[in-house]
């Protein structure tokens, strides 16, 4: 899955570009990574004290760092009435570089399939903090 890449065009793109077996194997790997980024902090969560660390680290294994952060914003961004969610990461993820999928007969952005819905909003907060870090140590570590 790490070697995946990010389609991040919405499937309106992709249809007309003929490129939706990209965006569809995108998809699944977005669709994988939920998956696996509620496994981790369930597996890390003891005791009232998520260690979202080794959390991040067990995960980017087999997922790139971006496709966590594409999991962790695409999550947070429609919570905007949730207290439980940071302002902070309430404007990190509404400005992270992947698009909206609306989908036109639905009304609603589609990538919600893949965020966390099955995470605590306060543990995808904790989560959202270290997947932000991280990015900003890569962004560092590459300049």
């Amino acid at each position: 899955m790490k070697n995946i890449p990010i389609y991040d065009k919405t499937r309106k793109y992709a249809i007309e570009h003929d490129e939706v077996k990209e965006y569809k194997a995108s998809l699944r790997a977005n669709m994988a990574c939920k998956g696996a980024v509620t496994k981790a902090i369930s597996r890390n969560y003891r005791n009232y004290i998520c260690d979202t660390d080794t959390a991040l680290q067990e995960l980017q294994e087999n997922f790139s760092l971006k496709r966590i952060a594409v999991v962790t914003a695409v999550t947070i961004r429609p919570k905007d009435w949730d207290g439980r969610i940071s302002n902070e990461n309430k404007t990190w993820a509404k400005s992270f570089p992947f698009p909206e999928n609306v989908d036109e007969f639905l009304g609603y952005d589609t990538n919600i399939q893949f965020g966390l819905t099955e995470v605590h909003p306060g543990l995808v907060n904790l989560f959202a903090d270290t997947v932000r870090k991280a990015l900003q140590q890569e962004g560092k570590a590459s300049s």
